[in-house]
């Protein structure tokens, strides 16, 4: 915060200039409307009395530097800020602290004498802001080469306590505000709980839409790239562990695995060549250790290309339900590394994913109870349990943003397949019938009103 300006010069005050100045400066912050126009008003217009490099303000209530000269915003966790408000936090309990005086290095610490050389390169003066009663409620610092003349002590005296009023004025007056805006929610609390009809006590319940999904399924997805040529089953087929479902088009693949093995030949025909004639002739038999390298490249090129063609054909990891799109919009489709083709599930291995619409919320947690209604039979519902609830909501195709939940079924039905999709009642904590009923009205006017 070391100041990069001279310090401004200013021509010798009038005692009647001087006093018209400090009436001014008074009655500006007596009219500030928020604690940020006083706090400007504190460090910006005080140099029309007295000429300083910077100015910084520091309150008592918050324990921290409020603000600066010419900075629109302070970080407090900087380490000149931190320096700062611990220096100042100690320095409030001294002896002179009430009045106005010059910070001496010989009252600092040899540390905290090494910091303030660092970031200030001007003496600091102390202008205490007082209340009526006497009480510190601030600290004005000044940094300006020149002392503060005995004229200029009393008129800035004269300044920081209308300050302190202000600055009290200002407080007061927000205290009021809130106090208020607290007192008309407690009568609006207070005439909803009058309502004796409403009070009733029921169950918080919400309908939300819910699908049959497989538990723990497997996701088949592409281990290279490439195309597909062939889907060897149909949606929905039952397949078993190891069964081939699909290939990648292998062509180019064999090509490069055809060339590789001629290559591994050629090289290793001529590397036995040159080990015969190694023997008579020298040149020779310095090509052996190339000839061998490029015949364990070959090999190694033959081993890769054979693992990649593998590769090629996607197996069953386990017995299951083969869940995909039409396989006409996979042949022909160029897939990348770890993209998605299918999903093998076990048809006996189910559960119900609910999505619970944001503006649905109510209070659940795991082991709560749902009651689901089949699309196919609403009539015959069936008992759920949750069992996990996602901590972030997930956009649906609507466009809407809703919570996933997952639930198990409490007993076994033959009605309950992969796929089919219903409606899920959930049930909550018990409430009153007017909060059941003004649920969502409530919660919109909460968001209009900002609470």
């Amino acid at each position: 915060m070391t100041a990069n300006e001279n310090e401004p010069k200013q021509k010798g005050l009038t005692v009647e200039e001087s006093l018209l100045i400090v009436l001014q400066l008074e009655q500006k912050a007596r009219a500030a409307n928020s604690l940020q126009e006083w706090q400007f008003t504190c460090l910006n217009d005080m140099h029309l009395l007295v000429p300083f490099q910077q100015s910084l303000l520091w309150m008592m209530n918050t324990k921290k530097l409020e603000g600066a000269s010419g900075l629109v915003d302070i970080d407090s966790n900087a380490p000149f800020c931190s320096w700062l408000n611990r220096l100042l936090s100690n320095m409030v309990n001294a002896d002179n602290a009430l009045r106005i005086h010059t910070i001496e290095l010989t009252d600092l610490s040899s540390d905290d004498a090494k910091q303030f050389s660092t970031y200030f390169s001007s003496p600091l003066i102390w202008l205490p802001i007082l209340s009526a009663e006497g009480h510190l409620l601030g600290i004005i610092l000044l940094s300006r080469s020149a002392p503060l003349s005995l004229r200029d002590k009393k008129l800035l005296g004269f300044l920081l306590e209308a300050y302190g009023h202000a600055w009290l004025g200002l407080r007061n007056r927000k205290k009021t505000k809130r106090h208020r805006r607290s007192t008309a929610m407690w009568w609006l609390l207070g005439v909803c709980v009058s309502i004796g009809v409403l009070s009733f006590p029921m169950r918080q319940s919400v309908i939300a839409p819910a699908d049959i999904v497989p538990q723990q399924p497997s996701v088949l997805r592409a281990p290279i790239d490439g195309v597909i040529s062939e889907l060897l089953v149909r949606p929905n087929d039952m397949i078993e562990q190891g069964d081939l479902v699909a290939k990648l088009d292998a062509r180019a693949l064999m090509q490069e695995l055809e060339t590789a093995n001629q290559t591994y030949v050629l090289t290793r025909a001529e590397l036995r060549m040159a080990q015969q004639q190694s023997f008579i002739d020298e040149q020779r038999k310095a090509m052996l250790a190339i000839l061998e390298g490029r015949l364990a490249q070959a090999k190694s090129d033959i081993d890769y290309l054979r693992k990649q063609l593998k590769r090629t054909e996607f197996r069953a990891p386990h017995d299951g339900v083969a869940i995909f799109d039409d396989a006409g919009d996979w042949l022909g489709k160029p897939m990348t590394l770890g993209e998605p083709l299918m999903t093998i599930a076990d048809p006996n291995k189910i559960e119900l994913e609910v999505r619970l619409p944001l503006e649905d919320m109510i209070e659940i947690s795991k082991g709560s109870s749902l009651k689901y209604f089949l699309n196919s039979d609403p009539s015959a519902p069936i008992q759920a349990e949750i069992r996990n609830i996602d901590y972030q909501a997930k956009p649906t195709a609507d466009g809407q943003y809703a919570l996933h939940l997952k639930a198990t079924f409490i007993d076994e039905n033959a009605a309950l397949r992969l796929g089919k999709k219903g409606l899920a009642k959930l049930y909550g904590e018990p409430t009153s019938l007017f909060f059941y009923v003004f649920r969502k009205p409530l919660a919109k006017l909460r968001i209009w009103l900002g609470w």
